[in-house]
């Protein structure tokens, strides 16, 4: 199981600063976090469950969380 991407979004650890903003944005619970000493960011837990809204794209401050499809759906099909 891959923990940093979905088919539609890629998380960049390296840019993540676990503010876990994107965690409470996410409409369908994809995101989780590792939190361990000082070991901590996001990471993909239910990427099954992504529908390509890009809620966590664009919550992110950091720019740790990019679109990685081209063809996602519609706003409609997104929230589905």
């Amino acid at each position: 199981m891959r923990h940093g991407s979905t088919g539609y979004v890629r998380l960049d650890t390296r840019s993540c600063k676990a503010c876990w903003e994107c965690i409470e944005a996410c409409p369908q619970g994809v995101i989780g976090k590792i939190e361990i000493l000082f070991h901590r960011h996001v990471r993909i837990i239910h990427a099954e469950r992504c529908k390509g809204c890009l809620v966590c794209v664009k919550t992110c401050p950091h720019s740790a969380i990019v679109a990685v499809q081209t063809n996602l759906p519609s706003e409609k099909e997104a929230f589905r």
